[in-house]
C-alpha cells in the first residue's frame, strides 16, 4: 500500500472494559489521511475513553490502534505520533506564548535557532505573528484556545486529538471558534480527531462525523448524511431537532409508508428500511421542512397537513418557531417561523394549517 493510500487513523475491533462495563464496543473506523472527524455523543458514551486510547493514557481490552499503518497499542502516550488539546488547554501561565509553543521542540532537543523559526513560522499561521513574547494572561479565550493547538501542531504529529476544546468559551466566541478551527486544520493540513456533545460543533467543522452511543457507533457518515438520512432513532433525536411521532405502519408503497398515529392520526414518511404492515415505527420531521400557510390558504396537494392553533412563539431571528398545537390530535409541533412579511404578525391563539411532503420525513422502525 502507498504511502497516499495508507489511512493516518485505524481502529480495528477496539474494546474497552472496566470490570462488567464495556465502555468501548467493537469500534471499527478509517479515518482518511488530512481530514476533520469528529465523535459525537451523549456523555457517559464512550467517546472521551475512545480518545484516550488513541493517545496512550489507556490500553485496549481488546483490539488494534493503527497509526500511519503502525500498531501503536504497546508504544507510550509520549512516543506516539499523536498530540492531544484538552479542554483547559493547560498553558504554561509562567511561560511566554513563545516558550509554551517550544515546550515540546525544547523536550525534543531541538536546537534552539530551529525552535525560533518554527514557533515564529507556526504562530503566523495562527494569525498571532509578533505574539511571542506576550503573556498568557494577555490573550483572550479564543488567542489562548490557538496557541495551544500551535503548541501540539509545531511537533507535527501524524493526529492530533482535541477534547473538548471549545466547552469553556462563552458562546459568542465558540462560534467563532468553530470557523477557525476548520481554517487551521485545512491550512495545516493535520488529521483532527475531536469529540464533543455538542452537534453544531460536529456538523460546521466535519469532513466526517460517528454518532457513538452505549460504546459503539450507531452512524458514520458526513454531517448531511447524518442530519437528512439518520440511521436510527437515536441519531435523529440526537442530531439536529425533530418533530417525534410514534405509529404503526398502515401501508407501503414503494419508499412511503402511511403511518397511524397513536392519536388516530395518519401521517406518510420516506423509509429507506424494509418494513411491513404492522411494523411499530418512529416518525421525525424537522422544524424547518414544515410548511405554514393561513387556514384559507391551504395547499391543494399536501401529504400531510394538519390544522393547529399556535400555542407559543419562540422568537430567536432567522431561527424563530412556533410551538403549534392540534386540538383534535392533542399534540403538538415545533414549527420554523418564516422571516417574511405574511407571517410578522402571528400572535399565540392565531389559527395555522401546516403541512409537509412524505419525502421530508423519515419513517425508523422502533427501537426495543
Amino acid at each position: 500500500m502507498s504511502d497516499k493510500a495508507t489511512p493516518d487513523l485505524e481502529c480495528r475491533s477496539l474494546n474497552k472494559t472496566f470490570g462488567d462495563f464495556i465502555a468501548v464496543n467493537n469500534v471499527n473506523v478509517t479515518v482518511p489521511k488530512g481530514s476533520f472527524f469528529s465523535i459525537l455523543g451523549p456523555s457517559g458514551c464512550g467517546k472521551t475513553t475512545l480518545l484516550r486510547m488513541l493517545a496512550g493514557f489507556e490500553q485496549p481490552t481488546s483490539g488494534d490502534i493503527i497509526i500511519k499503518g503502525g500498531r501503536v497499542n504497546d508504544i507510550a502516550p509520549n512516543r506516539r505520533p499523536v498530540n492531544m488539546v484538552f479542554q483547559h488547554l493547560a498553558l504554561f501561565p509562567t511561560m511566554t506564548v513563545a516558550e509554551n509553543i517550544g515546550y515540546g521542540l525544547r523536550r525534543r532537543k531541538t536546537p534552539k535557532h530551529e525552535i525560533d523559526k518554527k514557533v515564529d513560522k507556526v504562530l503566523a499561521r495562527v494569525g498571532l505573528s509578533g505574539s511571542g513574547p506576550k503573556e498568557i494572561s494577555q490573550l483572550s479565550g479564543g488567542q489562548k484556545q490557538r496557541i495551544a493547538i500551535a503548541r501540539c501542531l509545531v511537533l507535527n504529529p501524524d493526529v492530533l486529538l482535541l477534547d473538548e476544546p471549545l466547552g469553556a468559551l462563552d458562546l459568542k466566541l465558540r462560534e467563532q471558534m468553530k470557523v477557525e478551527l476548520k481554517h487551521l486544520q485545512q491550512e495545516f493540513g493535520t488529521t483532527f480527531v475531536y469529540i464533543t456533545h455538542d452537534q453544531s460543533e460536529a456538523l460546521v467543522m466535519s469532513d466526517q462525523v460517528a454518532v457513538m452511543n452505549h460504546g459503539q457507533f450507531e452512524q458514520l457518515g458526513s454531517p448531511q448524511d447524518l442530519y437528512y438520512s439518520p440511521e436510527t432513532a437515536f441519531v435523529a433525536k440526537f442530531v439536529g431537532e425533530n418533530n417525534h411521532r410514534s405509529g404503526t405502519v398502515a401501508d407501503i408503497n414503494g419508499q412511503v409508508a402511511t403511518i397511524t398515529g397513536a392519536n388516530g392520526e395518519k401521517l406518510m414518511a420516506s423509509t429507506s428500511h424494509r418494513m411491513t404492515v404492522g411494523d411499530k415505527v418512529d416518525v421525525f420531521v424537522r422544524p424547518e421542512a414544515i410548511g405554514i400557510s393561513l387556514p384559507n390558504d391551504k395547499p391543494a396537494h399536501a401529504e400531510n397537513g394538519f390544522d393547529v392553533v399556535v400555542k407559543e412563539i419562540l422568537f430567536d431571528g432567522s431561527r424563530s418557531q412556533l410551538v403549534a398545537e392540534s386540538p383534535q390530535l392533542q399534540t403538538a409541533f415545533f414549527v420554523q417561523l418564516p422571516q417574511t412579511e405574511s407571517f410578522r404578525a402571528i400572535r399565540a391563539g392565531d389559527p395555522l394549517f401546516i403541512h409537509w411532503q412524505s419525502a421530508v420525513s423519515r419513517c425508523l422502525r422502533t427501537e426495543s
